[in-house]
């Protein structure tokens, strides 16, 4: 009796939904993470090919930064693409060091993502360095080549203090 227990009991926790989806959300959550921080890898290194890859290359992406002095709003790749080649360039990498996201909130929709999250970087510039946050959005989309960034939005908080 003790033995046939066991064995319902393993297959219980083989077999339990719950406890699949939470190993699968959290698998989701490494992945979705990894996107979101090679994305930013590959902007702040000025590697334009390798960063887009981590997007849709379609007329529905959006990206969107504001800061204190400005904005910018780009819609569809194409858009997107052309604007980037502009600062996603070799000379960028040293410039501007990753240190970092934290307070990441990460929602899973089937095959769709909303991440939230904080970023921190060094930026280098004349000698002088300077530490900063950002608070970034992103929707992201699951595809046969699995996580893209669909939709991204930065918020530079400290430069309105």
């Amino acid at each position: 009796m003790k033995k046939s227990l066991s064995v319902l009991f393993v297959i219980a926790l083989v077999t339990c939904p719950s406890l699949k989806g939470q190993t699968d959300k959290a698998k989701e959550e490494v992945a979705i993470k990894a996107v979101i921080e090679g994305e930013i890898n590959a902007s702040f290194n000025g590697d334009y090919n390798a960063w887009t890859s981590f997007f849709v290359h379609e007329p529905y992406m959006v990206w969107m930064q504001a800061w204190k002095e400005g904005k910018s709003c780009w819609k569809g790749w194409q858009e997107i693409s052309t604007e980037a080649k502009s600062f996603v360039k070799p000379d960028r990498k040293g410039r501007i060091i990753f240190n970092g996201n934290y307070d990441y909130i990460i929602r899973i929709y089937n095959n769709a993502a909303y991440v939230s999250f904080k970023c921190k970087r060094t930026s280098i510039s004349q000698g002088q360095s300077t530490i900063s946050d950002s608070m970034e959005v992103r929707f992201l989309e699951k595809s046969v080549g699995g996580w893209k960034i669909a939709y991204l939005s930065s918020i530079y908080t400290d430069t309105y203090k």
